[in-house]
């Protein structure tokens, strides 16, 4: 089972950085506010945060080949040379 430690405001900004490493080991932190629960602290992973998602290598292959195929059939356009030049085009789609 895992542990749970209950910490006030006060104690949470004096042990920031060991509350932090404890909850990066799986440890449960509960920051309290007076007798009631007000934040708890967890560890997050890059997957949690989806930084980096996972695409195959055959997936993306397929993908760049679809645009070149498009690109050599001239179904790609040229929509600015900017970022303005760009939202103006799509409006007027």
């Amino acid at each position: 089972m895992k542990t749970m430690k209950l910490v006030n405001v006060s104690q949470a900004k004096a042990q920031l950085s060991a509350l932090i490493e404890a909850a990066e080991k799986g440890e449960q932190i509960v920051i309290m506010r007076g007798s009631r629960p007000a934040v708890t602290l967890l560890r997050v992973t890059e997957s949690d945060m989806g930084l980096h998602p996972e695409i195959s290598r055959g997936a993306l292959s397929e993908f760049e080949a679809e645009i070149e195929g498009e690109r050599a059939a001239g179904q790609l356009r040229v929509l600015g040379r900017s970022e303005n030049e760009a939202v103006s085009a799509l409006k007027n789609l």
